[in-house]
C-alpha cells in the first residue's frame, strides 16, 4: 500500500477490479459532491469494523465485490486527505499490506 497516488491513477481505476478504491467520506457527503466511478463508500468510523468483521458473503451483500484480501490492493479516498491517511493506517493494523 503506497501513501499517496495521483488523480490520474484513482480516475484509471474506474474498471479495475485488482483495485480496489474505498471512499471514507461520509454519505450525506457524497449526496453533496457525488461519488467517484468505481468506489465503494465506507466511512471511517465504520472501515476498520467493517474490514475487520465482515463476512465476504455480507460484503458482497452491502458493496456489490469481495471482501478485500489482506494482500488486496487498496486505495482510499476522501476529500483533503486527512481521513483516507487514517483509512490507510487502519488497514495496515488489520494487517492489509500492497
Amino acid at each position: 500500500m503506497s501513501d499517496e497516488v495521483t488523480v490520474e491513477y484513482v480516475k484509471g481505476l474506474k474498471n479495475d477490479k485488482n483495485v480496489l478504491l474505498i471512499d471514507v467520506r461520509e454519505p450525506s457527503e457524497l449526496e453533496k459532491t457525488g461519488t467517484i466511478p468505481g468506489s465503494i463508500n465506507i466511512p471511517l468510523a465504520t472501515l476498520e469494523q467493517t474490514l475487520q468483521s465482515s463476512s465476504n458473503e455480507d460484503f458482497q451483500n452491502l458493496y456489490k465485490r469481495d471482501k478485500p484480501s489482506l494482500d488486496a490492493a487498496l486505495v482510499f479516498s476522501c476529500h483533503m486527505g486527512r481521513r483516507s491517511q487514517m483509512a490507510l493506517n487502519a488497514a495496515k493494523k488489520l494487517g492489509y499490506m500492497k
